[in-house]
């Protein structure tokens, strides 16, 4: 078990560093239907987000869906724990025009937000559409991918590699918290 975990944990510190930027950008803001979602808070409550800046066409969809049927096959063994959000590429694009794009291709459960501080400009280089996932209380980037480079298997490995991190940190805060107060009783 020991093996296992320090080879996922070696996979998971090498991942990062291939990625444009180590570390997720903090945002507080609203989605389209109007809640206020703080980037970090959702992150430190064990979350995994993956957003999917898009300008809303054909292609996009293509590219947006591995990442889009990877998010609904890890929250079906991880209910509630990772988010698909979509983001407009450029920031000019209105919420109900991306709100249609997410419905025409089967992006429901998405949640979406035409924000300027919401800004694909954060992970690294452009490319139409960028996914990147998010996780871990230190706000990590475990996948950051344009265009035709997204698929299903590496989105879903940067899943579990979030997932990982965050039962990893959560043992380790849990065990510290331990030691700390029974050196204190």
């Amino acid at each position: 078990m020991k093996k296992i975990l320090l080879a996922s944990l070696f996979c998971l510190f090498s991942l990062q560093f291939i990625n444009a930027q180590t570390y997720a950008t903090n945002f507080t803001e609203d989605d389209c239907d109007g809640v206020s979602h703080d980037l970090f808070n959702e992150l430190d409550a064990g979350n995994i987000i993956v957003i999917s800046f898009v300008m809303p066409c054909g292609p996009c969809a293509t590219y947006s869906y591995p990442a889009y049927d990877a998010v609904e096959s890890f929250a079906t063994s991880h209910p509630g724990k990772v988010h698909f959000y979509i983001a407009d590429d450029h920031l000019s694009t209105a919420c109900v025009i991306l709100e249609n794009y997410a419905n025409n291709y089967n992006m429901s459960n998405s949640t979406i937000f035409s924000n300027p501080n919401i800004a694909w400009s954060d992970y690294g280089t452009y490319g139409m559409p960028k996914v990147v996932v998010l996780g871990g209380s230190d706000h990590l980037v475990y996948l950051n991918k344009n265009e035709d480079k997204i698929n299903y298997s590496e989105v879903h490995a940067g899943l579990n590699f979030a997932k990982i991190s965050n039962d990893v940190l959560g043992r380790i805060n849990s065990s510290s918290v331990n030691i700390i107060s029974s050196f204190f009783l």
